[in-house]
């Protein structure tokens, strides 16, 4: 059974009284000398926060002596809209989505067009005036988020900041380009129409600056270019070299005079080749003439596939981890300088250690600066002691900063009491076997054969309502039998954990909601069948049973061989984000380059589409006549489904060097570096998830003896960090950065 991190009696009572002795002198002492001073406390909190990540308010002006109470208020004040910043960044991205294409020139309710002849997505469209309004509020937003941080920073400071110049000339970008914008719109204004606009651009670019983890990562692919760069023209001159032998090997044969009719032609099938999405139709008349022909084409594809582009991709990520290790250890030598800061703060009589009160003080203000777990006196104490080596009831520069670390474990929280703990039977036999059971594995088990029957069951009855078979009444009230079973489980465990302590689990509360939703509306159908349309007709309780069976997904974790796995793919998603979000954000700009370049050529009757592949394949919905229908072309053409079609269809709609720069760029930028990164980081960081997990679970099991060293162990290791996971996959890098020997192992 997993040792709970608490431990009441670590140190034995006299060892323990001694403790709450010295505790009780250092908190007379501080007391009497002032170090409660709440001035500092609050600055050395800010330095802890500023150390964690980087955010937070400058240490320049954390060292002025002026208005520190105001500054400090306006940076609480700024961090509490935090979710209201949010969701206006969430809008500027959204209001690309919702906008009129600039080729639409119509009148409303159909600007573009009828929806049906031009394949446009589903959204519905914002009036090009409540576009513009939209744009006017954001954009206001927009500047008193960017402008507020004067009040706290100082302007002297905040202009010297390379990311507030960037964020000023980004808005005033924006501000020419809404004015161009609303000149169009006025039925009166100067400009008649309007082609190009910079503004879907700039609220990407402003998302991403503005995203402190993405931004990073842009830097590190910045940074990443030049080799980048290096490896494309090793693969640029394999592909060349390939083409040109190609087109002489085969100038006189049906391939030649059929398919590489030019050298340009065989650089192009060649290179679409490249990404296999034309194989085997490229060479299929070479090897219908002469079957030995296939050997060129075959050597090619494992040479250039399996080989060079691994090597590419293999050249690309190692010199990736040295960028982002580089920046790992720039935040870390930050991080150090500012807990070292308020280190000194607190030890205003240069003693070289600081108390338990002072360390507990100082996390109450942090608080106010960071979201770390709700901790009391006896957690506190617990870290407290686990890195106090000497056992002296002092923390020292080095344990400071391991106990910075430790404070944001997330702690097993301690159940609150009962609320049967009144009553006689609380104590009886009976109640604590039930109690045990409702606890147990067994019980879990339970629970999921039940959820297993119920999955049967609510495919048996989706299956009899898609046919509106007359047996689907008696498999509802079946289904009734099921919400009532998760009712009882319900009860089960708030009387066996409490109300409290159940309320405190997320989980709990889905299954609350999900439970009670489910056995109201079914027991409504039932007995009321034609009186509740909201839950009978839309099947809206079938889609809350099938939630109610993902339930299912949870008792892999029950299972040792899939928990590792299970557990380190929900760890992975979060660290992924920023690079899915660095995708996300190209194809943007893409899909906003798209739709001004090529919207509105894709429509029926227009005679010269009926002779590209993309009449010939029906692929005429995904098209860039539309911001939605735009990013899920580039989503196919990102995962590689046969995206030479919608280049050679542009390439006959439009100009051929347009469209195949347009779609050959985004290959090498979006698939070629940024998607393949990702798929790289995926693979690493499962090894190194799944090494952390065994580590951990390596420390849990360590002799209640030895529970202080652990906690020092994962400390000073950094894998309770926020960056673990990345920290570990780059130990190597940042090893020999630093000058530390690797091992071989």
């Amino acid at each position: 059974m997993k040792e709970p991190l608490i431990q009441r009696e670590s140190g034995g009572r006299s060892d323990r009284f001694r403790f709450f002795r010295a505790l009780t002198l250092d908190h007379k002492r501080a007391i009497a000398s002032g170090l409660e001073r709440a001035d500092a406390y609050e600055r050395a909190a800010a330095y802890v926060d500023l150390a964690d990540n980087g955010v937070g308010i400058p240490s320049e002006v954390l060292e002025q002596q002026d208005n520190k109470e105001l500054t400090r208020s306006f940076y609480f004040a700024y961090t509490l809209l935090d979710p209201f910043w949010n969701l206006t960044m969430a809008a500027l991205i959204l209001l690309n989505f919702f906008e009129v294409p600039l080729w639409c020139t119509g009148d409303f309710p159909n600007p573009c067009g009828s929806r049906e002849e031009y394949y446009l997505g589903g959204l519905p469209y914002l009036t090009r005036g409540g576009s513009l309004i939209c744009e006017i509020v954001i954009f206001v937003i927009l500047v008193v988020y960017t402008l507020f941080p004067i009040l706290f920073m100082g302007q002297k400071l905040f202009w010297s900041d390379p990311l507030n110049n960037a964020n000023v000339v980004l808005l005033f970008v924006l501000a020419v380009d809404t004015l161009l914008d609303l000149s169009y719109v006025t039925s009166t204004g100067p400009i008649s129409s309007l082609s190009v606009r910079v503004a879907p651009y700039v609220r990407v670019i402003l998302v991403a600056v503005n995203s402190s983890q993405v931004r990073a990562n842009v830097k590190t692919l910045v940074r990443v270019l030049p080799d980048f760069l290096d490896a494309t023209n090793l693969l640029a001159l394999f592909i060349l070299f390939s083409s040109w032998l190609g087109y002489v090997l085969f100038q006189d044969t049906d391939q030649g005079r059929e398919v590489f009719t030019s050298f340009g032609r065989t650089l192009y099938g060649m290179t679409v080749l490249f990404t296999t999405s034309n194989n085997p139709d490229l060479w299929l008349t070479a090897y219908k003439q002469a079957r030995s022909s296939g050997l060129f084409f075959i050597l090619y594809i494992l040479v250039g596939v399996y080989f060079i582009t691994n090597l590419v991709l293999a050249i690309i990520y190692e010199s990736f981890k040295e960028q982002l290790a580089e920046h790992f250890l720039q935040m870390d030598e930050k991080g150090i300088e500012c807990l070292d800061k308020a280190f000194r703060l607190l030890d205003e009589q240069k003693t070289g250690y600081l108390s338990l009160n002072q360390c507990f003080a100082l996390f109450e203000k942090l608080k106010d600066y960071r979201t770390l777990p709700k901790i009391d006196k006896d957690q506190m104490e617990y870290v407290f002691r686990a890195l106090d080596v000497n056992g002296d009831f002092k923390i020292d520069m080095d344990e400071f900063k391991d106990l910075c670390q430790a404070i944001t474990l997330k702690f097993e929280k301690q159940e609150l009491s009962h609320w049967l703990e009144a009553f006689p039977f609380y104590k009886s036999s009976s109640f604590q076997s039930l109690q045990k059971f409702v606890r147990s594995k067994h019980f879990e088990y339970i629970i999921y054969g039940i959820l297993g029957l119920n999955l049967i069951v609510v495919i048996i009855e989706t299956s009899l309502g898609i046919s509106n078979h007359s047996s689907q009444l008696f498999w509802q009230e079946v289904e009734l039998v099921f919400g009532w079973l998760y009712l009882v489980e319900l009860a089960l465990k708030v009387l066996a954990c409490g109300f409290r302590n159940y309320w405190r689990s997320m989980q709990n509360r889905f299954d609350f909601f999900v439970t009670w939703i489910i056995v109201i509306g079914e027991t409504l159908i039932v007995v009321l069948p034609n009186g509740f349309a909201f839950f009978s007709t839309s099947g809206r309780i079938r889609y809350l049973l099938i939630a109610q069976v993902l339930r299912l997904f949870r008792g892999l974790m029950l299972i040792e061989r899939y928990r590792v796995k299970v557990g380190t793919f929900i760890k992975l998603i979060r660290h992924l984000l920023p690079y899915l979000g660095i995708n996300f954000f190209l194809m943007c700009i893409y899909c906003t380059m798209g739709v001004q370049v090529f919207g509105g050529l894709v429509y029926e009757g227009n005679l010269t589409l009926e002779r590209t592949t993309m009449f010939e394949n029906d692929y005429l919905v995904y098209n860039f006549n539309d911001y939605v229908s735009g990013m899920v072309t580039l989503f196919n053409v990102l995962v590689m489904g046969n995206w030479e079609v919608w280049m050679e269809s542009y390439a006959v709609l439009t100009q051929e060097w347009l469209a195949v720069t347009y779609f050959i760029s985004f290959y090498v930028l979006g698939v070629l570096l940024i998607f393949n990164l990702v798929i790289s980081f995926v693979l690493e960081a499962f090894f190194a998830q799944a090494q952390i997990d065994e580590e951990r679970q390596a420390m849990d099991t360590t002799p209640s003896g030895h529970r202080g060293t652990s906690v020092r162990e994962r400390t000073r290791r950094g894998q309770y960090n926020r960056q673990n996971l990345i920290r570990r996959m780059l130990e190597v890098e940042m090893k020999k950065k630093q000058g530390e020997p690797v091992s071989d192992e």
